[in-house]
């Protein structure tokens, strides 16, 4: 019998490809989100390095015990802040977009991973067919040298007898 050979090796084999870059796929928008979450942290700490830098000036006195208080400062920082939090938003935005993405790119593994496992189960159940249909040629050949043993020695056992 010949060897075992899966007749969809080649499609296993685009399958799993696929299945691999689809995981990559993943692992890239994952990396994007990350990014983007580093992003809204940095912003998130600048927006709070002004604050605290704005209270500290708006606490600390000047000459004779009077707050100094610099108008043109305050409104810098205000815009400054607002520009850091539209640019928070954006990114924001961003990554609720990164994470459709994620999520269909999730499915998509999702389906490649149930294809190659469908062609390795059947592989599998194929092997074992031709494993089983090996073990019965091998356990019929095997029969039929016993039964051809068994022939020959008849057949000698009756030679002995009509020449005695």
């Amino acid at each position: 019998m010949p060897p075992f050979r899966f007749r969809f090796e080649s499609l296993l084999s685009l399958r799993r490809r696929r299945r691999n870059e689809v995981g990559g796929e993943v692992g890239k928008a994952t990396e994007a989100i990350r990014r983007v979450d580093e992003q809204i942290d940095s912003l998130q700490q600048q927006r709070d390095a002004v604050r605290v830098e704005a209270a500290e000036r708006f606490a600390s006195t000047g000459s004779g015990g009077t707050t100094r208080v610099v108008v043109d400062r305050i409104l810098q920082e205000g815009r400054y802040d607002i520009q850091l939090s539209l640019e928070q938003n954006a990114l924001r935005d961003t990554r609720a977009k990164l994470e459709v993405e994620l999520n269909r790119r999730r499915g998509l593994l999702v389906e490649a991973e149930a294809e190659v496992k469908q062609l390795e189960r059947l592989r599998e159940t194929q092997m074992a067919e031709h494993h089983q249909l090996q073990l019965q040629a091998d356990q019929a050949e095997a029969d039929d040298l016993t039964s051809a043993r068994m022939v020959i020695a008849q057949r000698q056992a009756i030679k002995k007898r009509n020449a005695s």
